[in-house]
């Protein structure tokens, strides 16, 4: 079955600015999308924001998305989550460039949030305080995460979320398209499915809108949607520019036996001890490179003495651990195994399915990668695997202390 979206976009003025710094692309016949909301005296947010979206729309005719659309392999992917990170940063290049060039306009500068859309798979970047929702599942989940103070300071754990939401600045932005020569660009992918749905939208909305008016505007056609969620906007006071653009799958391909994004991999990942206190955006990271494996019964995922170059989150069946031909223990759903070295190596026992099981793996040297780009989910995921060390030291412990009570 054709991937079909229905698609609609608006932007508002608001009630108190004189003036839209907005800029959006809604063009489903390309499969993008693309909000930026601008910032700077004069005219300047304006002119950052139309250059983001300008660029975007000329860059995405050099996408590599033919090797991809063939074979959808994990390395095609990279290139397509490549190509991305390219194009926004040569875009904030040029706003940089000529925010220099015209004093008039220096300090000029946008948010960026990018949905493209290739077979059934979905690619995002993002930059700033603008943001994306998904309705996956039937659940509404935040995608993007606020590169501002507030959120830095709650994702250092150093303050609550109650003082957050009373700092002065908590609203400041930390990452923005044409401020500095570069930018670091978040990037997340999903393999998409029918009644899927996604919200761009800028913080004019999001912020006047209760999101429980999110969830039931998403519920509604995509133009009732935009059109209930910007007239909440100004409902809600209009105090800012408020763009919407809601992207809704109608129909899609036949999704795969481990679809990479689903509420069903979602959920097994925040449950599993290694990704624990995840955010949903910092999951959809992980996820970015993350492939899926089915096993029939009896079938090996990894033999003692091949090398160990993957993470690995059983999502159900069971698999058993074998050393020397004595069964050492078993792994079931919501288990993570693999990560105690979190560096390649050499596995020390034979992992095989006891019943038609599904693996979910992650490749230990892009999982290097993304620790060292992002060191807040890389702090996270030492942590979360040193406490799972730990927990396996003192159950270690216990049943020592046994023997010796029995002996």
């Amino acid at each position: 079955m054709p991937l079909r979206v229905q698609a609609a976009a608006r932007s508002d003025v608001g009630r108190i600015r004189q003036n839209n710094e907005d800029s959006f692309l809604c063009e489903p016949e390309l499969g993008l999308y693309v909000i930026a909301d601008g910032m700077g005296g004069h005219a300047g947010g304006e002119i950052a924001s139309a250059m983001a979206v300008r660029g975007l729309r000329r860059a995405i005719e050099k996408a590599p998305d033919r090797p991809f659309l063939e074979n959808p392999s994990l390395e095609n992917r990279r290139a397509m989550l490549q190509f991305l990170i390219g194009a926004v940063s040569e875009v904030n290049s040029a706003i940089f460039a000529r925010g220099i060039t015209d004093p008039a306009l220096r300090g000029m500068g946008c948010t960026l949030d990018v949905l493209l859309i290739r077979g059934r798979s979905l690619f995002l970047a993002h930059v700033g305080d603008s943001r994306v929702y998904g309705l996956l599942g039937g659940v509404l989940y935040q995608m993007t995460e606020d590169h501002t103070l507030g959120q830095t300071l709650l994702n250092s754990g150093s303050v609550t979320a109650e003082e957050v939401a009373k700092h002065p600045q908590r609203n400041v932005l930390m990452r923005a398209l044409g401020v500095y020569p570069k930018v670091e660009v978040d990037t997340a992918y999903l393999d998409i499915a029918a009644d899927d749905v996604f919200l761009l939208c800028s913080d004019g909305v999001y912020g006047m809108v209760d999101p429980n008016m999110l969830d039931s505007a998403l519920r509604k056609s995509s133009e009732s949607a935009v059109q209930t969620l910007i007239q909440g906007a100004l409902d809600g006071g209009g105090r800012d520019n408020a763009t919407a653009i809601v992207v809704q799958v109608t129909s899609c391909a036949a999704s795969p036996a481990i679809r990479v994004g689903s509420e069903e991999v979602r959920s097994a990942m925040a449950k599993a001890s290694l990704f624990a206190d995840f955010s949903h955006a910092e999951l959809l990271r992980m996820q970015q490179m993350a492939t899926g494996q089915v096993l029939d019964t009896d079938e090996v995922l990894i033999a003692a003495g091949q090398p160990l170059r993957h993470l690995f989150l059983v999502l159900d069946g069971r698999l058993s651990v074998w050393r020397d031909g004595v069964r050492m223990g078993w792994v079931g759903p919501g288990d993570p195994f693999g990560e105690l070295s979190l560096h390649p190596g050499q596995s020390v026992a034979t992992t095989r399915a006891d019943q038609q099981s599904r693996v979910l793996m992650f490749p230990l040297d892009e999982l290097q990668a993304l620790m060292r780009s992002d060191p807040a989910l890389g702090v996270k995921l030492a942590m979360n695997t040193l406490h799972r060390v730990w927990q396996r030291f003192l159950g270690l412990s216990e049943q020592v202390s046994r023997l010796k009570q029995e002996k």
